[in-house]
């Protein structure tokens, strides 16, 4: 099955109104880039948070985007032929990382809720929909997830896309990610076989072995497409990443090291896999994230998601292995064990955080930050850390530590001369938004969605004055609507006994 950048639905301002009014038919889309293209732009006399500890915060500067990336920052600068956008009196900061989301989740915001009886439904909530998607609806959720997640003020993050186990659906899932413009890492999990369909009978323990068994040559026959048709180089701005198989505990430890060899034999971006604190089994059988790295399948290639319960000899394992965590500050308040984004900044190790279940939490991404902060207070060791932090500290893992924590330190992250050029800029005009205080601080404490003006990817311009520039969202919602009604409307037909 061909499927094109071009995408399935058209859902480009303008061709998705079309799609909408003729059901059934995909509309001819404007391609993202095409949205508009990178060219010079000044932002003017903005008061620039730039993340960067050589630049520390600047008032009343300007900022120059030329060719994709940062050309100038400085107080009057000089430039013709440039799109210039009057700041005065805004806040120019990094774009924000979330470097841990389920993205195909976006498009069910209300299926499994946090607050809410139906949060223990989502296990069976995965088991029921990874049957019921099309590769046009595998499109339409990542992209669909990925332009909330911009609109959000998030730039780049890493996708863990753990339920299209089948070729046809993880080339649609990637490609709706790229379309969207956001960047980042799409990891594509080696895992699920189910064999069961709508309408099915099914014992849950069956399903939920099909979850979690071992990958087989039909994955790996994937992984070998999305490397060779869709990631064909590690310079786009989506790279390709691997996440390893569900229900790694009670996994002989060769099965493990085999597996990870076989991984990185497709030279991933980022492997990742969630980890959490396990009661130890035999030593030859894994449980608990000291065996990994004393067999040394740890490295700067891995990527720990959640992470709770980790001891401090797996955390100095992680530093010196040079390995990546990633926190998800609203979901690990539920864990029995708290967060290690704070205990994890401390020892010097690349973190950050993200939403994890896009479909449970608010996609306002300022709440996942402050959530950061307060997860701390939940165990006497993150109370201390937080006793020192400020905005900066706060704001540093979705920015210059998050950007270290996806393998892209030195891409991204600051306001820096050189990087790419991925920026947010944030109206402070309301009444609540204070005028004192460090910008960190001011943007830490007070700033949401509504307060982002312009988002910018790469130089370019995907919001401005509010507004996604070549998107319709009440369309794209109402295409979304459709397609999570149809697929939870199709789940809801396996009995699982």
């Amino acid at each position: 099955m061909e499927i094109t950048r071009k995408g399935f639905f058209g859902l480009a301002a303008g061709a998705v109104a079309a799609a909408v009014a003729r059901p059934g038919v995909a509309a001819e889309p404007r391609r993202t880039e095409r949205v508009r293209r990178s060219h010079r732009t000044l932002i003017r006399q903005a008061d620039v948070l730039t993340m960067d500890s050589k630049l520390g915060e600047l008032l009343g500067a300007d900022v120059l985007i030329e060719g994709g990336r940062i050309a100038a920052i400085g107080k009057g600068l000089a430039v013709d032929d440039a799109e210039v956008v009057d700041a005065k009196g805004m806040i120019v900061m990094p774009g924000m990382i979330d470097g841990h989301r389920h993205l195909w989740e976006g498009m069910d915001s209300g299926v499994v809720a946090k607050i809410s009886k139906t949060v223990s439904y989502y296990n069976e909530y995965k088991l029921r929909t990874m049957v019921c998607y099309t590769p046009e609806d595998a499109w339409l959720a990542q992209y669909s997830s990925a332009i909330q997640a911009i609109d959000s003020g998030v730039t780049a993050m890493l996708d863990y896309c753990h339920i299209f186990h089948t070729a046809e659906l993880a080339e649609a899932a990637a490609r709706g990610m790229i379309d969207s413009g956001i960047a980042g890492t799409f990891c594509y999990q080696i895992s699920h076989s189910p064999t069961y369909k709508p309408g099915d009978t099914v014992k849950l323990a069956d399903a939920n072995a099909m979850r979690n068994g071992p990958a087989d040559e039909t994955h790996w026959r994937t992984a070998k497409l999305l490397r060779e048709k869709v990631f064909t180089g590690n310079d786009g701005l989506v790279r390709f990443g691997l996440c390893a198989r569900a229900g790694q505990e009670g996994q002989p430890m060769t099965d493990l090291a085999a597996e990870y060899a076989r991984i990185r034999s497709f030279q991933p971006h980022i492997v990742a896999q969630h980890h959490g604190a396990r009661a130890p089994l035999a030593p030859e059988l894994f449980s608990q994230l000291r065996q990994l790295g004393a067999a040394g399948l740890l490295g700067p290639d891995y990527h720990i998601s959640h992470g709770n319960g980790m001891t401090d000899e797996e955390m100095r394992m992680v530093k010196d292995a040079g390995a990546m965590i990633c926190s998800t500050t609203m979901g690990e308040q539920s864990y029995g064990a708290p967060s290690v984004h704070g205990r994890a900044r401390a020892a010097g190790v690349a973190v950050g955080i993200g939403v994890d279940g896009a479909l449970a939490f608010t996609h306002d991404y300022f709440q996942h930050v402050r959530g950061a902060f307060y997860n701390l207070l939940r165990a006497d060791e993150g109370r201390s850390i937080a006793a020192g932090y400020q905005g900066a500290d706060v704001l540093d893992f979705v920015t210059a530590l998050g950007a270290r924590a996806i393998r892209e330190e030195g891409v991204t992250g600051t306001i820096s001369v050189g990087k790419r050029a991925d920026v947010l800029l944030l109206d402070t005009g309301r009444i609540g938004f204070p005028t004192v205080g460090s910008l960190a601080d001011r943007v830490v404490n007070y700033a949401n969605q509504p307060d982002i003006d312009s988002v910018w990817i790469a130089g370019v311009a995907r919001k401005r004055h509010g507004k996604m520039i070549g998107v319709d969202l009440a369309a794209l919602k109402g295409r979304i609507t459709e397609a999570s009604t149809r697929i939870n409307r199709a789940g809801a037909t396996i009995n699982f006994v």
